[in-house]
């Protein structure tokens, strides 16, 4: 015999059956099942195979009715045929979908709320540190405002209160920039905060202006400055965790809101003495005296709760940079001009206490800077914990979706394949049993 084994007649006589077995299957089906019947015969008998051999092994392989039959059953001639272990399978999947999907929402739902809000945090915090920035400019507009009105008659303003005028103005763009978007959703009360500070940056000008008047004393300046912007700012600053559930970002908020109590503290004792000092008559008087004072008390009620609420590594950090000669000589030179003007106050401030008001004004500066320093690393420490806290949710927030997604399609798939693979296995099985 020449060629191969497929020319053989009783092979010949066997795929013919075969080809009629399966005019019911669908066609893809079909031809599969007839190459995998094909190349069984083509590699378990050689082309000289005779009569009694080819007839043993299409013997093994059962009649073309049987294979097509058991191929029918696996895949249906006309659609599934559902088993009562096929129901039980498809329950199963069902009750494993509708638990994925149920738990899998409710874990979502957590997950994206938890995301919105830290999403809301992490702009507050950024906005607050932009508001804190704007607070340290406003603190020196402030100072330069009053001693600019203790000497009114000595000409223009000076370079130093318009640059700071520039400064302040450059922060509050930033500030108000950073504001869009704080609204519905965010807690009320912050919303109202900062309604209040942005109010008040609008009316900066008007403010400037009516400071400008000869008529209003550096007291006054100070008066206005601090209750009418520097106040709505420190209170904005105090409320931006309000609405967090991080204990350890209120804390640090807790903490920023009295140093920055701290400092505007010293900043308004600087600005009173510096302009008692820049006066044509440098004077201290009796009203002045007493908010000098009153600052100084201020300030050590603002430093106990700044301490009170700060862990240790924020109080060693205080300690360690807020420290040094000028810091001590501050105290020393307010300590020596509140004496002077309490025994002499008719007496000229420079005269009694050899103070002058760039020394006095550089000196405390010094001591404010550093106060700034830990104050701007409180306002980092907030604005990288609640960027942690936003991607720590974004994470959440993807793996649950991933693995919900898989729960509900790893049964599914696992279903549809048992059909698929019984219909490519029968064949298979029955070719080489």
């Amino acid at each position: 015999m020449s060629g191969t084994v497929l020319d053989h007649r009783l092979v010949r006589d066997y795929l013919h059956e075969l080809d009629a077995a399966m005019r019911g299957l669908p066609a893809a089906q079909a031809h599969e099942l007839e190459e995998q019947i094909t190349a069984h015969l083509d590699d378990a008998l050689q082309p000289d195979a005779g009569d009694h051999e080819v007839a043993a092994t299409l013997s093994r392989l059962g009649s073309p009715a049987d294979l097509a039959a058991e191929a029918g059953a696996a895949s249906g001639p006309s659609g599934p045929r559902f088993t009562v272990s096929s129901w039980r399978l498809a329950a199963v999947i069902a009750v494993i979908a509708v638990i994925a999907a149920v738990l899998g929402a409710v874990q979502i739902s957590s997950d994206v709320g938890n995301a919105v809000t830290s999403g809301r945090d992490q702009h507050l915090a950024q906005l607050n540190a932009a508001v804190v920035t704007l607070t340290q400019n406003l603190e020196d507009e402030r100072d330069l405002s009053a001693a600019y009105a203790a000497h009114r008659g000595a000409g223009p303003v000076p370079v130093t209160l318009a640059d700071a005028r520039t400064a302040t103005d450059a922060a509050a763009r930033t500030v108000q920039g950073d504001a869009a978007g704080v609204g519905a959703g965010y807690q009320p009360g912050t919303v109202q905060d900062l309604k209040s500070l942005l109010a008040s940056l609008s009316d900066l000008g008007e403010i400037r202006k009516t400071m400008s008047s000869p008529a209003v004393p550096p007291g006054q300046v100070i008066q206005v400055y601090t209750g009418n912007l520097i106040g709505p700012a420190n209170t904005f600053s105090a409320a931006v965790g309000g609405g967090t559930n991080d204990a350890r970002l209120q804390a640090t908020v807790t903490t920023l809101a009295a140093l920055l109590g701290v400092e505007n503290d010293l900043s308004v004792q600087r600005a009173i003495l510096y302009a008692a000092l820049s006066g044509q008559a440098p004077l201290l008087p009796p009203v002045d005296l007493t908010s000098l004072t009153q600052a100084a008390v201020q300030e050590q009620a603002d430093m106990t709760a700044f301490t009170a609420s700060a862990d240790t590594a924020e109080q060693q950090l205080f300690t360690n940079t807020v420290a040094g000669s000028a810091v001590d000589l501050t105290s020393a030179q307010e300590t020596l001009a509140e004496a002077a003007a309490t025994a002499h106050p008719s007496a000229p401030l420079t005269r009694i206490t050899g103070l002058d008001a760039a020394t006095w004004y550089g000196d405390m500066s010094t001591t404010i800077a550093d106060t700034r320093t830990v104050a701007d690393q409180l306002a980092d420490q907030i604005t990288v914990r609640a960027n942690t806290l936003k991607a720590n949710a974004t994470k959440s927030l993807l793996l649950t979706s991933l693995v919900t997604l898989l729960l509900l399609v790893l049964p599914i798939s696992t279903a549809l394949a048992r059909p698929l693979r019984k219909l490519r296995s029968g064949p298979l099985d029955a070719v080489t049993r």
